[in-house]
């Protein structure tokens, strides 16, 4: 914003673009007027098309392919950059006094990148937000997050603000140092051939049991994932896909976990040292659960990863929540920590798998739902430190915005909308309408008869369909 820079209170600012620098990413800075950020879009992050050019130079300006010709994820046709990224804390198009999410929505879709929303403590100090259990206060959550997310920007992370004890805007050095490592993670999604991206995919099982396994609200878990996998394939990546989706299914509730007593197949098991070397929560979840590796998703004094390997594509069983007999214990609390388990198994995820990208698959997880500010996560609140530098895509039921948007804002998900499937009044069928009427007539009869007969049809009727047999 224009006033930041003519009065020199840009410290936050540089200190984001440095870090971002410092990850090996070009940043182009632009000064948004009139509340208007198209104009500033238009004049710096659109790329001029020269009127002829050789197909291989049209598929590198396209960006859909590398230098080679590998297909990469990357298909704008129109941007400069990889992403866009907001500093100015208002809407896209219309600043603090209107919103234009239309005009917005229309612009960003052409562009085709990924639009980041940053968020600068403006009306609260630096220190009011450490201490808040809410994290951002209600102004901060509707200018500076809800606004922008109905223009459709994600990722909503403070990146600095004024402190009590100073006059002029400072950057949060660790949260400018996340954001730029989580940018660099996201442009290695778009520019990198497809074949070396290592993809996860997390499904969820509560209660934890083995008939459990892949639920999700109004999604076929399944069949939908074996859909995902050939779409995968299809478009360059390197992946394993089975014959069908009772076959993947098999081979995750399969192979080794009856004799490692485990709900799904250990695909990885993690000793602890190398816990306590890759996480470094370790010492904060054993005040809370006690030493590692607990007795959750332990065995022989491992922690288990539990999955299965397709290729570069991992599917893998989200541990439980740890308080089955009360999961709302932890969730949303004001203390507390995820158990060894659940720390072990996003280590696993970032450290030793080594995954480009996250996808969650199904409404819904308990990462997002761990204990932290509500709004505007810090470094201390858990769904920021699971998550890590992490990309997370999440495919998430289109009529559960509220949950949808806990999502967004704690775990920084880039929702992918599934229909939830219609519903009508099945009725009976078949012998069940048959056994129904016959059951009625005998209600209504007082000829004691036809009751008889009426109630010989229904006992053979019971018989036939396995029914027990009824007593007069």
């Amino acid at each position: 914003m224009r006033p930041q820079i003519v009065s020199r209170a840009r410290q936050h600012y540089d200190g984001l673009i440095r870090a971002i620098e410092a990850e090996g990413l070009s940043v182009i800075p632009a000064i948004s007027t009139l509340m208007d950020n198209r104009e500033a879009c238009e004049k710096f992050f659109i790329q001029p098309q020269p009127k002829a050019q050789s197909s291989k130079s049209k598929a590198r300006a396209i960006g859909d392919a590398t230098d080679n010709g590998q297909l990469t994820t990357d298909s704008h046709r129109r941007s400069r950059v990889s992403q866009i990224v907001s500093l100015t804390g208002f809407s896209f198009v219309g600043g603090p006094a209107m919103n234009d999410s239309e005009a917005a929505a229309e612009f960003l879709k052409e562009l085709n990148v990924p639009f980041r929303s940053m968020v600068s403590l403006d009306t609260q100090t630096i220190e009011s937000w450490q201490e808040s259990f809410t994290g951002l206060n209600p102004v901060q959550t509707g200018m500076q997050v809800a606004i922008p997310e109905i223009d459709g920007a994600t990722e909503p992370f403070v990146f600095g603000g004024i402190s009590t004890r100073s006059v002029e805007p400072a950057p949060l050095e660790d949260r400018c140092l996340r954001i730029a490592r989580r940018l660099k993670r996201w442009h290695r999604l778009q520019t990198a051939s497809r074949d070396q991206l290592r993809v996860a995919l997390t499904l969820y099982c509560f209660p934890p049991n083995k008939g459990n396994i892949g639920t999700a609200a109004d999604l076929d878990v399944f069949a939908s994932l074996f859909d995902v996998l050939g779409r995968l394939r299809t478009e360059g990546y390197c992946v394993d896909v089975p014959k069908s989706s009772d076959a993947l299914r098999e081979l995750l509730l399969g192979g080794n976990s009856e004799s490692l007593g485990a709900t799904a197949n250990v695909m990885y098991r993690m000793s602890v040292d190398d816990y306590r070397r890759d996480c470094p929560f370790v010492s904060e979840i054993e005040a809370e659960w006690g030493a590692a590796p607990g007795a959750i998703n332990s065995f022989g004094g491992d922690l288990l990863i539990q999955g299965i390997t397709l290729g570069n594509v991992f599917i893998g069983l989200q541990p439980t929540f740890g308080f089955e007999d009360d999961p709302m214990r932890l969730l949303m609390a004001k203390g507390g920590t995820p158990h060894h388990g659940f720390a072990a198994f996003y280590t696993y995820l970032e450290k030793v798998f080594e995954a480009d990208v996250v996808v969650h698959v199904g409404t819904h997880g308990a990462m997002e739902f761990m204990p932290g500010k509500q709004v505007g996560m810090s470094g201390k609140c858990w769904p920021d430190r699971l998550i890590g530098e992490l990309p997370n895509v999440y495919i998430y039921s289109v009529n559960n915005p509220s949950e949808g948007t806990i999502a967004k804002r704690r775990s920084y998900a880039e929702l992918i909308s599934y229909l939830t499937p219609p519903i009508e009044n099945a009725g009976l069928y078949q012998g069940l309408a048959s056994m129904k009427e016959l059951i009625g007539n005998y209600r209504q009869t007082t000829d004691e008869g036809e009751r008889k007969k009426l109630f010989a049809a229904i006992e053979q009727q019971s018989q036939d369909l396995n029914f027990s047999v009824f007593a007069d």
